[in-house]
């Protein structure tokens, strides 16, 4: 039925009506002269239908035969609507233009999804891809899929299985990436475990070696912890590598200075371009810029990305200014860089306890932190040993 109507659509069809004379004759005349009449309707001798409109230039021999009336009701179709706007060509010629883009459009490779990666970059595949007929705008028909899939898995060493498939405009390449062989190199190199800080041991497990102290003995930086010395049950002697799991208790200090007046980059002056993006197509609206930070937005129906967007370059120029804080600011900023230090340098590190003073001294904001915390401090070293003969 929707191609019946939009054959009807494209010739153009006619609505009427006949009345007075001989409904069923007319009827008759119009199957014996092939006359089609579509959505007939009869009612108290009133013929309603719908024809072609080549055919209804025919209809009116049949309608004098059978003594009917026959009256013009209203046009549908595009002949219709080509002739009514007949002295209008930049409307018929836009109409033109918009139905053969259309068409274009539709066998052309609008956006390009990439699933299934984790350590390649969809912008690595898709490059790759470019370089091989894939892309924003690149025909989808005609394409050997086979043939570059292949070619793409000789460019993608990290890649070991991938595959393409089309659905309307949109590439959808799925990859799956090669699994990396574990290391199963084992270092047996002989070495000790020392203490990386001094401290305090709360505990003390050795795996491998001779243990050279106990739970509860105060160490300081670089004393030895395991011994990668082993003592053998016919008293010989081995060398091994040291392994253990020391946790001590330390103490950590941490400390940041901000002035209160610095010189800092301030932007004086800023330009703006935009490009216009339509499959492959870039189209600058503005003086270009040397170089700038971007973003681009892309034209989105009902979650599906169309080919055209637009990005915005900005180009900011800075001078040097200087720049005043006053105590609580200066403060407040010192606290935020401060408390980012400490999530650094503390990271893996359990703290029981802290002290933070803050002072301002000389024009700047001091703030210092000691901090008690529980922390692995074994440490390896290698061994010297001494071949003698």
């Amino acid at each position: 039925m929707l191609i019946v109507k939009l054959i009807g659509f494209l010739m153009g069809y006619v609505r009427f009506t006949a009345r007075s004379g001989f409904p069923e004759r007319f009827i008759n005349l119009c199957r014996l002269n092939k006359i089609p009449l579509r959505n007939l309707r009869c009612t108290d001798s009133v013929i309603t239908a719908e024809t072609d409109r080549n055919s209804y230039k025919r209809i009116r021999p049949v309608a004098k035969k059978s003594g009917m009336k026959v009256r013009l009701d209203k046009k549908f179709g595009l002949p219709f609507i080509f002739n009514r706007h007949r002295h209008r060509l930049g409307l018929i010629a836009g109409a033109v233009l918009c139905i053969v883009t259309v068409l274009f459009l539709s066998t052309r490779i609008w956006r390009i999804e990439v699933t299934g990666n984790n350590r390649v970059s969809a912008d690595e595949i898709t490059a790759v891809f470019s370089q091989l007929g894939i892309y924003k705008g690149a025909a989808s028909n005609g394409i050997n899929a086979s043939e570059i899939e292949a070619a793409a898995l000789r460019d993608l060493p990290e890649i070991s299985w991938l595959n393409i498939n089309f659905s309307g405009c949109t590439a959808m390449i799925e990859v799956r990436e090669t699994v990396k062989r574990p290391d199963t190199f084992k270092d047996n190199t002989p070495t000790n475990l020392i203490a990386a800080r001094d401290g305090q041991l709360v505990i003390f497990r050795p795996f491998n070696g001779t243990a050279e102290t106990t739970v509860g003995a105060s160490v300081l930086k670089g004393d030895l912890l395991i011994s990668g010395i082993e003592e053998n049950k016919d008293l010989s002697s081995s060398f091994c590598k040291a392994q253990g799991y020391a946790v001590a208790k330390t103490v950590r200090n941490s400390e940041y200075t901000l002035p209160l007046e610095f010189t800092a980059d301030k932007t004086i002056e800023q330009s703006k371009r935009f490009t216009l993006h339509f499959l492959f197509f870039d189209i600058p609206l503005g003086k270009r810029l040397p170089s700038g930070f971007g973003e681009t937005v892309s034209l989105c129906i009902n979650e599906v990305s169309l080919p055209v967007g637009i990005t915005k370059t900005v180009k900011n120029v800075c001078a040097e200014a200087v720049c005043s804080l006053d105590e609580n600011d200066a403060l407040l900023l010192a606290s935020l860089r401060f408390s980012e230090i400490c999530l650094e340098e503390f990271r893996g590190k359990e703290i029981e306890s802290g002290r933070i003073t803050a002072a301002t001294e000389n024009g700047t904001i001091k703030i210092g932190g000691e901090f008690d915390c529980l922390e692995n401090i074994g440490a390896e070293s290698p061994m010297m040993i001494e071949e003698t003969f």
